[in-house]
């Protein structure tokens, strides 16, 4: 007699479990499933596949009009997609109101831009402290922690200067002491921060020199916890992070994460863990 195909769905989970053995899976992060967005008749992203899974750091590379910043915006869900699904840190979000979207951006994700997007005439330290004006926490509260995020960038000197009195690396290095305020690693404070950090093209506006400490930095936020997904057109800098993903005209050609990657339709053997597991428990229901 055959076995019934959630038996035999159960037995190739089993089997599978076996030999990968009892490794850990860290949560993804990040979900993108045949992710698509059109803007009329153009077509920015086609059929995306993308797992980044938390303490990962990657690079997410392709020319100019590829589809890597309508990729970051739908990742950062400033835009939603045309079609597809998108989860982040668990939570779809199709089924979010774009409040609710608002605030599960503003816990779990920070910025970080090649335009800096720091306002003239605001001293370092208050700049960062804004980051965390509309959480509730209390104005003092919010400067000692903005103070202790400009230190650990090596901005402790600078906390009262404004841009124009910045370098350009010292402009980047407040916009990312703003992006991981709270950042959940062992150092910070247990209030927590963003679980992701989003970075776009973020040595783009710089020289070599400014553009290797602020990598530096996204390093070491790496090393400490963070998951860092850098956005950038320049290949070098692609390849020197643990995992690379290119994406040309639309489409994810090569993902350095996943074995024998086809245009981002393979998933990672993570993914099918998870669902030998969801099947071990279904059919031991």
């Amino acid at each position: 007699m055959k076995p019934s195909v959630p038996e035999r769905e159960c037995r190739e989970a089993e089997r599978f479990v076996r030999e990968e053995g009892d490794h850990e899976v860290p949560p993804p992060v990040v979900e993108l499933e045949q992710v698509s967005k059109t803007y009329g008749d153009v077509t920015a992203l086609a059929g995306a596949g993308l797992v980044v899974r938390r303490g990962e750091m990657l690079a997410i590379v392709g020319p100019s009009g590829s589809g890597k910043s309508t990729m970051l915006n739908i990742m950062g869900t400033l835009d939603r997609p045309s079609a597809g699904k998108v989860r982040i840190d668990g939570h779809a979000i199709d089924a979010l109101s774009d409040r609710q979207l608002a605030a599960l951006r503003a816990r779990t994700i920070g910025f970080v831009f090649q335009a800096f997007h720091l306002a003239a005439g605001v001293p370092a330290l208050d700049a960062v402290a804004d980051g965390l004006l509309y959480s509730g926490v209390p104005r003092a509260e919010r400067r000692r922690l903005a103070e202790r995020a400009l230190r650990r960038v090596g901005l402790g000197g600078r906390l009262h200067n404004e841009p124009h009195q910045l370098s350009g690396g010292e402009k980047q290095r407040v916009a990312i002491a703003r992006a991981v305020l709270g950042d959940p690693s062992p150092s910070a404070s247990s209030r927590g921060g963003p679980k992701l950090l989003l970075a776009d093209e973020p040595t783009g506006a710089l020289d070599s020199r400014s553009g290797e400490v602020v990598m530096d930095l996204l390093h070491e936020l790496h090393r400490a916890g963070t998951t860092v997904v850098v956005i950038t057109h320049d290949r070098d800098i692609a390849a020197s992070l643990p995992r690379e993903v290119r994406i040309k005209d639309g489409r994810i050609e090569h993902d350095s994460g996943i074995a024998g990657s086809d245009n981002g339709r393979a998933a990672p053997r993570a993914f099918a863990a998870e669902h030998s597991a969801a099947v071990v428990e279904r059919v031991g229901r």
